[in-house]
């Protein structure tokens, strides 16, 4: 298995499964969630059924890794028919689905993530967070099996990261230590560069990117760089209306609270091939409660990172800025304690489902872009579009001009 996961490469072909819905034992709505818009996931559903596995007798070393190939050996792929593809309503296209899985799929992966709270069983928890403990705890796993078969990664000066090549950049080192580099700043200002050490995986060649922080301190001109990994960008949606004005809220230029003449700003250093955006709709009111914020957030189906919120270090194409929606996770109700999670997955030529634990219902394009308060998107997630299929890419442009003219306010330049 070390050896597979060493040698492995994405394989981002689509996949088209026989819809089957989870069941609900006991609020477990926000695993359920999770579960299906990573099966949705073609890079990441790919990597699982493609391990070399076997069902595992008694303690495993990575119960995270099995739970999550079994899960995934319950769907089979769908071969979509005539009737598959035609329905009577407009936009939203007849799927059939299978009998929804018992409540033991889930709870295999609950169980196996010791770390997170949500083991314990019954209790509603959050579904981003319970996204990054599965997310960390497969990536460590592999870490794991991968080091009894590479003690030391290779340093190269030019590395290939995701189809993208980078160029002078210090070698990821293998163990945990945080490195410091003196590279050019702005105006060839020296400026120390702080690398937070992340070996690969195929979990990481899926989901991880990179953010640079940038620490500038006047009258010095004293810079510091930050690179650290991440598996999800947090979106702060109570001063934005939208995803565009929340990532560039996200890389704005931040005072630093108590520090005179200084100032950090975040930028993104490396795109991941998935881009998991988690909406912040939780926050903390003045008695210290957890509220939700209700409000309408507009999201689209082809998102481009607009280059102004890049780092330099890396060049991007066009394409490698774009991305296109497959899932979206929502949350309803009008509490952040209580409340329900479903799911929404783009399902090739069938359009979208919706996944209500069990339930498993066909939707039309508006019902998933233009949710209902109480119902929020929380959860956003993206294809990199110059790992779509070649035909994906005309049918995005063709639905991307489409949905624009649509959804054009009156009197308002398109």
């Amino acid at each position: 298995m070390g050896e597979f996961l060493s040698k492995y490469q994405l394989d981002n072909k689509p996949v088209t499964l026989l819809p089957r819905g989870l069941t609900n034992r006991s609020n477990y709505c926000y695993v359920n969630s999770i579960l299906q818009a990573l099966i949705a996931c073609p890079p990441f559903y790919n990597m699982l059924k493609a391990l070399p596995y076997q069902t595992r007798r008694g303690k495993s070393s990575t119960p995270v890794i099995d739970s999550m190939v079994e899960l995934c050996y319950e769907f089979s792929p769908l071969a979509l028919g005539p009737r598959a593809r035609g329905r009577n309503e407009p936009g939203a296209p007849l799927v059939p689905a299978g009998p929804p899985l018992d409540g033991a799929a889930g709870l295999r992966v609950l169980r196996a993530l010791r770390p997170f709270p949500g083991s314990q069983e019954g209790r509603q928890e959050d579904a981003e967070e319970f996204l990054g403990c599965l997310l960390n705890s497969l990536n460590d796993e592999m870490l794991e099996l991968m080091k009894l078969v590479e003690p030391e990664e290779p340093k190269e000066a030019n590395a290939q990261v995701n189809g993208i090549i980078t160029q002078e950049q210090p070698p990821e080192e293998d163990d945990d230590d945080d490195d410091e580099w003196k590279v050019m700043g702005p105006r060839n200002k020296g400026c120390v560069e702080r690398r937070w050490a992340a070996r690969r995986t195929p979990v990481a060649d899926i989901f991880r990117g990179r953010t640079r922080l940038r620490l500038h301190r006047a009258p010095l001109h004293a810079v510091t760089d930050a690179v650290q990994p991440f598996f999800t960008l947090q979106l702060d949606i109570e001063r934005a209306s939208n995803v565009k004005d929340a990532l560039e809220l996200l890389a704005g230029k931040d005072t630093l609270e108590g520090v005179s003449d200084a100032w950090q700003q975040l930028s993104l250093e490396q795109l991941p091939v998935v881009l998991l955006l988690h909406l912040k709709c939780f926050q903390l009111d003045s008695e210290g409660h957890t509220a939700k914020i209700v409000k309408n957030i507009d999201f689209p189906v082809d998102l481009k990172i607009d280059q102004k919120i890049m780092s330099s270090k890396i060049k991007y194409s066009g394409k490698q800025r774009l991305y296109k929606l497959f899932a979206v996770v929502y949350h309803e109700g009008v509490e952040a304690v209580k409340g329900h999670y479903v799911t929404d997955t783009f399902h090739g030529q069938a359009g979208w489902i919706r996944y209500d634990d069990s339930t498993v219902t066909p939707v039309s394009d508006g019902a998933v872009l233009k949710p209902k308060p109480p119902r929020m998107p929380y959860l956003l997630m993206y294809r990199r579009h110059d790992t779509l299929p070649a035909h994906a890419h005309a049918h995005a442009q063709h639905a991307h001009a489409q949905h624009a003219h649509a959804h054009r306010a009156p009197g308002k330049p398109e």
